[in-house]
């Protein structure tokens, strides 16, 4: 039954990663209406996301609030850095990336977040890593440049089609979401999957109304048109709120390390909506082909490598539902 259990919410993480995917069809056009300044268009778009998803929320916070009082500070800390860093900073980048323009990259490059969260779950969670993984990372990264740099033999035309620019946003995003993983993975020790979610949304709003009032000052919080109302409500809820209550669901009881290949549906979906629907003049390339192959190589062997592992609590460990494991508090 368990093993049932942990399959459905792999599928769970799976489909909420899908439903990212359709980000495209809101994002694109929200940032062809804001500032003509790419980065506070990045920040406003994220911005009004994250107040439409407040607002959303807030019923769930006020039926969870005694078990949020519960929260220790090293649950606060991660659940933080979740909303700081994944819902507010790395949506920025990701959005920054978006306005290069390398769409199809951009997505692909979300390809990198199992290395980030493997590596992270050994040195947070403390699920073991397998000697023979690390051989596999430099497989990765060569996959990686291939998809950042589709001419490997004329590297300089990446710079000069701001390729590497995007590249550059678009992994800090990788790296921020992989991290929240990891992180969701430990908070979901002390609260459940809708808590979580909520406070992800409400603990990144605060951050982004700062950088937003830093970058533009007033007038950014001005420059919003009530015909875009319905892109602003449609980003927050298809991409936005459900696939988030599905992941945490999900990875309640899916290993960090496992949830993060089932994310991987994220950037394939997303190419498909970007090439069949919001920019068809762009293509995949043979090169970004190989470079997609040896991702899913090295992220298959990882996930291979890791399951050959027999699962062992270490001393300070406390034991976490799903199979994954938390530092003690």
């Amino acid at each position: 039954m368990s093993a049932l259990v942990d399959r459905f919410s792999v599928i769970l993480v799976a489909v909420a990663a899908m439903l990212w995917g359709t980000d495209t069809f809101f994002r694109v056009p929200l940032l062809q209406r804001l500032s003509q300044d790419p980065t506070l268009a990045a920040v406003q778009v994220v911005f009004s996301e994250h107040v439409v998803l407040t607002i959303l929320v807030l019923p769930i916070l006020w039926l969870a609030r005694r078990e949020i009082a519960r929260l220790n500070r090293r649950q606060w800390a991660a659940i933080v850095a979740i909303g700081v860093g994944a819902s507010a900073l790395a949506t920025v980048f990701f959005t920054r990336s978006f306005e290069y323009g390398q769409f199809i990259e951009t997505l692909l490059l979300q390809k990198t977040q199992p290395l980030i969260a493997i590596l992270l779950a050994r040195l947070w969670l403390r699920e073991v890593l397998p000697p023979r993984s690390y051989l596999w990372f430099p497989v990765a990264i060569l996959g990686a440049y291939f998809i950042a740099v589709p001419d490997p033999l004329h590297p300089e035309k990446a710079w000069a089609d701001f390729r590497i620019a995007a590249a550059a946003y678009a992994l800090a995003a990788s790296a921020l979401w992989g991290a929240a993983t990891v992180f969701g993975r430990y908070a979901l020790a002390g609260v459940r999957f809708p808590t979580l979610t909520a406070l992800r949304f409400v603990t990144g709003m605060p951050a982004l109304g700062v950088a937003l009032w830093v970058l533009g000052g007033a007038q950014a919080f001005t420059q919003y048109r009530a015909t875009d109302a319905a892109l602003y409500l449609g980003i927050a809820v298809l991409p936005g709120l459900i696939p988030m209550l599905l992941y945490y669901r999900g990875l309640a009881s899916t290993p960090a390390s496992m949830a993060t290949l089932a994310e991987l549906a994220f950037p394939v979906t997303g190419v498909i909506v970007n090439v069949y629907f919001v920019s068809p003049a762009q293509t995949v390339t043979v090169i970004e082909i190989v470079g997609i192959a040896l991702l899913w190589l090295a992220i298959a062997a990882l996930d291979i490598e890791n399951a050959k592992r027999p699962a062992r609590i270490e001393p300070g460990v406390e034991a976490v539902p799903g199979g994954s494991r938390a530092p003690a508090t």
